[in-house]
């Protein structure tokens, strides 16, 4: 089980920040997705050898992706601890949901996977409508 605090000021500001330099404040999931794929398609077209960590990039995509969703489904920015780590997430209740946007964008990234984040969003959200319809 997750321990979740609040965002203090530093990362709430930090959050602020990412999402004002992505022009995505509004959580517009169709402009945040053909971010990530030309993002990628852009990572991808460098040999190997010589592209860049893309763990920043990765991350500033997951706040982004996270803002969509938070403003849908009525979820906090939080910082979740366990056995694997500290890392910034979303909680909300009812229904004790907490997803990792970061995560989320970084297993799709790492597969390669380009035009999912829209739909991604799309099921994350019906899904917790409907954990939500269960509690």
């Amino acid at each position: 089980m997750a321990e979740i605090t609040d965002l203090n000021d530093a990362e709430r500001a930090w959050v602020s920040e990412i999402l004002a330099a992505l022009g995505r404040a509004d959580g517009d999931i169709v402009a945040l997705g053909a971010a990530y794929d030309a993002a990628l398609r852009g990572w991808t077209s460098v040999s190997p050898e010589e592209r860049p960590d893309p763990n920043e990039l990765i991350n500033r995509l997951g706040i982004g992706f996270g803002e969509h969703l938070r403003k849908r489904i009525g979820l906090a920015w939080v910082i979740a601890a366990d056995e694997h780590g500290t890392e910034l997430a979303l909680h909300g209740q009812p229904g004790d949901v907490l997803l990792y946007p970061a995560n989320l964008v970084a297993k799709r990234w790492v597969a390669g996977q380009t035009g999912v984040l829209p739909e991604l969003a799309a099921a994350l959200i019906e899904q917790v409508a409907r954990l939500r319809e269960q509690t």
